[in-house]
């Protein structure tokens, strides 16, 4: 791990480092001389005028342009780099699969077979709720229910592939444990994750998970897409 030098790097810095390596990447990965590649991209105003730290993309064919989106982080922002449940999918899913395995295990059909009122709505209720207050301690810590705000910033810059990148003593002031979920978290929704240390070297922790979008592509949402069709050559 490269050693903090007493500074904290500015996110303009970690910004254009990693538009540098993603240009060089994608060069390298596709074998693309021509790449539109631009900081601070912002969507439609259809789509919220939202402003990507970065946007790259290249012509996959006539018709069709693949995209890059990039999001930096620095030390400023580093309360959005930390992972937090998601309580309200969390209670929703536990009361719904209580719901269904009280369903399936035909409770409901033995309960109405008796006599007993009691019976008919207690012992439905107690199978339901000790189910549901199982489901939430075993998927307490579940990935599913865990998000990050960087991430909910990021989604809102469409693209084929989209990434993250933080400098490295923001990263580092996130307690170790925090650090892992984050990396997890990051994974588990598809998102590419890269770090700038102090001497300005970005690595890579991990790539993307590639998108495809049906019908047209992903430069429809962007306030620029006529000017960068014209630079890929596309009109």
């Amino acid at each position: 791990m490269t050693k903090n030098p007493g500074k904290n790097l500015e996110e303009i810095i970690v910004q254009r480092s990693t538009q540098t390596f993603l240009n060089n990447y994608y060069r390298k990965k596709h074998g693309k001389r021509s790449i539109y590649s631009n900081i601070e991209e912002s969507t439609k105003k259809i789509h919220g005028m939202k402003r990507a730290d970065g946007l790259l993309a290249y012509k996959q064919n006539r018709k069709k342009a693949y995209v890059i989106s990039m999001e930096a982080k620095s030390h400023k922002t580093l309360p959005s780099l930390k992972p937090y449940r998601l309580n309200s999918l969390w209670i929703r899913d536990s009361l719904w699969k209580a719901f269904l395995f009280t369903l399936g295990s035909g409770v409901f059909f033995l309960a109405f077979q008796s006599e007993d009122r009691i019976t008919q709505f207690v012992l439905p209720s107690l199978i339901f709720f000790s189910f549901f207050l199982l489901h939430m301690i075993l998927f307490s810590n579940s990935l599913k229910y865990k998000e990050i705000k960087v991430l909910h910033q990021l989604f809102q810059y469409p693209a084929n592939e989209q990434w993250l990148s933080f400098s490295r003593d923001s990263f580092d002031m996130i307690e170790e444990k925090m650090r892992k979920n984050l990396i997890k978290i990051c994974s588990s929704r598809g998102t590419g994750v890269l770090i700038v240390d102090f001497g300005l070297n970005v690595n890579l922790i991990h790539p993307p998970k590639p998108r495809k979008k049906l019908r047209g592509d992903f430069l429809t949402y962007y306030h620029n897409e006529a000017e960068i069709r014209d630079f890929l050559k596309m009109r």
